[in-house]
């Protein structure tokens, strides 16, 4: 009887003693599930946050790539436009180049009857000149213009009355100073006789809004005013025609065209 009485004491005994094992078994188990869990949490709330700052990224690695494509292409209209003005630049300028090469052909023409001495026409820094010595155009000391001075400057008028050049007329005298009742140096002489140069260009057909007289005296000699033959070459008045820059000034002015859709 004893011995079934230890018996069952100690079978309650390890019953009970498994039982409090398993107990802590299961906990430690639900207490490890519990960490596991959080620990996904924290892991998925992490994995949220970076696939946010990748969009963010990608986002803004494609609106970086949008302004560099917006900014090749302004640039891309920028040289489209300078090299559209350049080669209409480049076409003006031929075109006033090949005008005026004829307008010296018709000038040559024109004053064929007139000697080397007397005249001379050439084309320097894309303008025509024409240079007509004194003793063409004057007396000595004199502004007022001679017949045969008078009848150069009508054929001359008569070549340019339909061009729209600008006219320089220029008086230029040699370094040998003189002064006189009416003028009181080589300055004053040479400005009267641009003058009386350009009145007879206008009375003739030249549109005086294209005229400019001007007196240089002796500051621009041509050759040396140490001899009487380099005195005599300083001794003229020039007509200095150059094309009207107007247009090719305003195209150069201009400010570039920047609408992407046109390009």
């Amino acid at each position: 009887m004893k011995t079934l009485k230890y018996l069952s004491i100690s079978l309650m005994s390890g019953f009970l003693f498994t039982s409090c094992v398993s107990m802590k078994k299961y906990e430690a188990s639900i207490a490890s599930n519990d960490e596991l869990i959080h620990k996904t949490k924290v892991q998925e709330t992490e994995i949220k946050n970076l696939n946010f700052e990748i969009t963010q990224l990608e986002t803004e690695q494609l609106m970086l790539e949008e302004q560099h494509q917006a900014d090749l292409d302004e640039k891309n209209v920028e040289i489209w436009n300078l090299e559209n003005r350049l080669e209409t630049m480049e076409d003006m300028l031929q075109d006033q180049k090949m005008a005026l090469n004829l307008l010296h052909q018709e000038v040559c023409s024109a004053l064929k009857c007139f000697t080397p001495s007397e005249l001379s026409i050439d084309v320097r820094d894309g303008k025509l000149y024409v240079s007509l010595s004194d003793k063409l155009l004057f007396e000595s000391g004199s502004a007022d213009v001679n017949d045969r001075g008078e009848e150069a400057l009508e054929m001359l008028a008569d070549v340019l009355a339909s061009s729209d050049l600008e006219i320089m007329i220029e008086g230029h005298t040699d370094s040998i100073p003189i002064r006189t009742v009416r003028y009181e140096d080589n300055w004053d002489l040479s400005v009267d006789r641009a003058t009386n140069v350009a009145r007879i260009m206008i009375e003739n057909g030249v549109n005086n809004d294209r005229v400019i007289a001007s007196g240089r005296g002796s500051t621009q000699p041509i050759a040396s005013n140490e001899t009487e033959n380099g005195r005599q070459l300083n001794r003229r008045t020039e007509i200095v025609l150059a094309p009207k820059l107007d247009k090719l000034w305003k195209l150069a002015e201009e400010e570039p065209v920047t609408d992407v859709s046109r390009y």
